[in-house]
């Protein structure tokens, strides 16, 4: 009954002394998208047992969430965004001293790091159990630019380490207890298996060695290198030139003189390819296919001024980061540069539309899975229409209206505009189900393109959402996807 009436509650854990703190997320005056979107106005709050009192101990005005308390109940931890803006960006550590009633931000917002510098927090939760046993250091999992690792925080001194793959794969922990750590092993050519590893003494933590649970699958026949861009002829008039980066796979076949390519962009736009096992592009490799992940400048782990970069940019800069990384790859003695395809899903599936149609015939097939096609229209329907007016470049309030100047500016942004210039055959697939990217985007995007007779092939999933993930659908669209760009690459 003391719960504010205007807050939704979750997260909670016990105190010590039997209070609970909880997370409260504002759902006045309406609600938003929560799913992949940490940046919704919330608190964290202690229900006092003994007074039924509620005390807020995040700040004021902010989006604070995944409370986790040390082993002795003494040091609160959490994590912390501004309200509004990019879905993903850089977050904040914050700690709350249970006995003072002081809050401290152990890690800040890393806004230009350097190549070889901590890039900042990429997290949207914090693991259950998260403490070293001397209850100073919390392990965590982050992105640094593009390997997904470990972080070790130190409370007391705000020292940070990281313990990241030796081998340029992905490192990812899912429980810590005693100091033992349990940590899943991957890369784009190994998948995935649980290893275990002491927690070094503090200081030493990159030094970690991995055992593995069991014997691992052989690693695939996939080779995979990262791929550096420096964008000088198209800085950004407020951050100038922020660094891009691309992950080229190709398989090692000495008999395979050049391989078709896909070209790989993620969604969001404020996510990030790493070099993590991803099950659909390693099926395309072993099919006969190179492939490159472009993490576009807009990408988590690369600092908060890249991410900030892309907002009022999209349909061109990060279009443009793609195309670059495209045209730079055929370049290659391994890569047909008369076999390009694109794939993509989300605001991935965005930027396949819009590089079939500002690149005509550069492409040779095209799939694209719950794309975004006109934003202009999407305000209306979509669960996160702020992410509308922020990609747009626009300031978003509750109570925005999209006026005719701002409709305008999303339909420039939007791939729509080119459908007459498409030469590309797609194929578009959909979740029937998907609330953030609704269907009606894709079937839209399609019914224009066959109004003006070009070649498009339309796939809907019942019982899917915006991730087209049931057993059923994953698989009938992996064969789909390979049957197209076969047919129209050949």
């Amino acid at each position: 009954d003391t719960i504010p009436e205007d807050l939704s509650v979750g997260q909670a854990i016990w105190t010590p002394d039997g209070g609970i703190v909880f997370v409260g997320w504002k759902h006045e005056p309406y609600r938003l998208g929560l799913v992949y979107c940490p940046i919704r106005p919330s608190a964290v709050y202690l229900w006092d047992s003994k007074t039924s009192n509620i005390k807020q101990l995040s700040d004021e005005n902010r989006a604070s969430s995944s409370p986790n308390l040390s082993p002795d109940g003494s040091k609160l931890i959490y994590l912390d965004n501004q309200v509004g803006g990019p879905h993903r960006q850089c977050a904040r550590l914050m700690m709350y001293d249970m006995k003072s009633g002081t809050n401290t931000v152990l890690v800040d917002v890393v806004k230009n790091p350097k190549a070889d510098e901590f890039p900042g927090i990429y997290r949207q939760s914090l693991p259950q159990r998260c403490w070293a046993a001397d209850g100073k250091r919390v392990v965590f999992n982050s992105v640094w630019r593009h390997q997904a690792g470990i972080l070790v925080v130190d409370t007391e001194t705000k020292n940070i380490t990281p313990i990241l793959c030796k081998s340029g794969g992905c490192l990812k922990i899912t429980d810590i207890h005693q100091d033992r750590m349990l940590v899943v092993r991957s890369s784009i050519n190994q998948q995935p298996y649980f290893s275990i590893s002491q927690l070094p003494e503090s200081g030493n933590e990159s030094s970690a060695e991995f055992l593995p649970l069991d014997d691992p699958e052989p690693p695939l026949d996939i080779s995979f290198k990262i791929l550096k861009f420096q964008p000088t002829s198209r800085p950004h008039p407020t951050f100038g030139v922020n660094e891009y980066e691309a992950i080229l796979a190709i398989p090692k076949d000495v008999e395979q003189k050049k391989w078709p390519l896909i070209v790989f962009p993620h969604g969001g736009p404020h996510a990030v390819h790493t070099t993590d096992f991803l099950l659909l592009p390693a099926v395309f490799m072993l099919s006969g296919f190179a492939m490159v992940y472009v993490n576009y400048r807009g990408s988590c782990g690369y600092g908060d001024d890249n991410i900030r970069s892309l907002p009022g940019r999209v349909g061109d800069q990060d279009v443009k980061d793609c195309q670059e990384v495209a045209e730079s790859v055929i370049k290659l003695d391994q890569i047909d540069e008369n076999k390009v395809a694109v794939f993509g899903g989300s605001h991935g599936g965005f930027l396949t539309a819009h590089l079939i149609g500002q690149y005509p015939g550069f492409y040779k097939a095209a799939c694209c899975r719950n794309p975004a096609t006109n934003i202009a229209v999407k305000i209306a329907t979509t669960d996160i229409p702020d992410w509308c007016y922020v990609e747009a470049g626009f300031d978003f309030t509750y109570s925005s209206l999209p006026t005719g100047e701002k409709l305008t500016e999303m339909w420039k942004m939007s791939p729509m505009q080119y459908v007459d210039k498409v030469e590309t055959p797609i194929l578009i697939m959909l979740g029937l189900e998907d609330a953030r990217v609704p269907p009606k985007q894709g079937e839209e995007y399609y019914k224009q393109l066959r109004a003006r007779n070009k070649k498009a092939r339309l796939i809907g999933y019942s019982d899917n959402s915006h991730p087209i993930q049931t057993v059923e659908a994953s698989a009938d669209s992996c064969i789909n996807i390979l049957d197209w760009f076969w047919q129209h690459l050949d």
